[in-house]
């Protein structure tokens, strides 16, 4: 997969931005608040609709503006032009709602569960070593992202279960709020309808953990040249393992669910599920948020953006674009040259703020690096750092 064009209209500080890219690697470089971060953050929302600094689209929205809009246009390794665009409208008058428009080749989705897997960004920033560092919310969004890129059911699943939960707790909190008598009977059928839509996830999250744990381990042992042993385990309720039946799943939460049910009227919500779930991540055997260093969870981090590389490689038949966002500058030579092994066959977008701190790219990534100078929101192509 390569992107050919970006086209920005009022995102983050863009009012109207349009630029073409060449195959390879694209460094993207200036000083801080220039908008080199909110680029790649346009290019990333074009994968699934959601950004990965904020959960509100009017955040967006560059300032005055009443909407945004950000469109990639990519070949894909089959040789097929296609587009994807996002476009979100302020709501026009007080009371009013919002409007998000997702097109595929300019023909619009109605369903955002379609636009998964159109196209395929994987996206490193700081924000990342919230999944090491953070609570299990992070580590299932990072989990729940992946697996919904390359499983359109997944999404819908995630969907109805978050549907299904939402009217139980419904009768659960009532229940606690004396606002009506519990109809056992009706909790009965909605315990059912949950079971059979949490065995689908879990079953799904197992197996993608045990894909994750094969190739971040083994990235992991690349980038630190063995020195580091990375762990991952799904927590969920006991017993769970990744060969394990759906219907064997699903049977026993839902047993679990009618164990815990007392508690669950007591608290007035559903205390066990996986909303609540959680991906163990170790290294060297100890907990990486409790004991590594920053260092080392970064790498932890990029071993995990790497497996999703060759996942999604794997299960797609593309290979993914690469946005890099100023991670090289944290990394030691070694493990930089390491990290450039994985992905040189891959288009790359790289961001920094001195050029020249990249000079040995071209020798490094072994093909041409194009240079983009990025100042008060604007890209502008320009000469290697070194060249004469």
């Amino acid at each position: 997969m390569r992107l050919c064009s970006v086209e920005l209209v009022n995102f983050r500080n863009y009012e109207s931005e349009s630029l073409s890219f060449d195959a390879g690697t694209n460094i993207l470089f200036g000083q801080n608040a220039q908008g080199k971060t909110n680029f790649l953050e346009a290019i990333y929302l074009c994968t699934c609709a959601r950004s990965h600094r904020t959960g509100r689209d009017d955040e967006l929205v560059r300032h005055g503006a009443p909407f945004y809009r950000t469109t990639v246009h990519f070949i894909t390794d089959r040789g097929l032009a296609e587009s994807v665009s996002v476009e979100y409208h302020r709501a026009k008058a007080k009371g009013g709602s919002p409007s998000r428009i997702i097109r595929y080749n300019d023909l619009e989705v109605t369903r955002l569960s379609d636009m998964m897997g159109l196209f395929h960004a994987i996206l490193f920033a700081p924000e990342d070593l919230e999944i090491v560092k953070d609570g299990p919310a992070e580590r299932r969004r990072f989990l729940d992202i992946l697996i919904s890129r390359t499983d359109r059911t997944y999404f819908r699943d995630l969907q109805e279960f978050w549907r299904i939960i939402g009217h139980r707790n419904r009768l659960l909190k009532q229940n606690r709020e004396g606002m009506s008598s519990l109809d056992e009977t009706q909790l009965d059928i909605w315990d059912e309808s949950l079971a059979a839509v949490a065995a689908a996830i879990l079953s799904k999250r197992l197996h993608y953990v045990d894909q994750l744990l094969g190739y971040a381990a083994l990235s992991l042992r690349h980038l630190t040249a063995s020195q580091e042993v990375l762990g991952l385990q799904y927590r969920g309720f006991s017993g769970l393992t990744p060969d394990m039946d759906q219907k064997v799943i699903e049977a026993r939460y839902l047993e679990r669910l009618k164990r815990l049910r007392e508690d669950d009227l007591f608290r007035g919500n559903t205390s066990q599920g996986p909303h609540r779930d959680d991906m163990l991540i170790t290294l060297n055997g100890v907990d990486a948020r409790l004991y590594a260093s920053q260092g080392q969870q970064r790498s932890v981090v990029l071993s995990l953006k790497i497996a999703e590389l060759l996942i999604l490689t794997e299960v797609s038949g593309e290979k993914p674009i690469l946005l890099l966002d100023d991670v090289m500058s944290e990394l030691d030579q070694s493990r930089r040259s390491r990290l450039i092994e994985v992905i040189s066959d891959h288009q790359v977008f790289m961001t920094c703020t001195e050029a020249e701190s990249m000079g040995d790219m071209d020798v490094l990534m072994g093909s041409k690096v194009h240079y983009y100078s990025v100042h008060n929101a604007h890209v502008h192509k320009v000469e290697a750092p070194n060249a004469n």
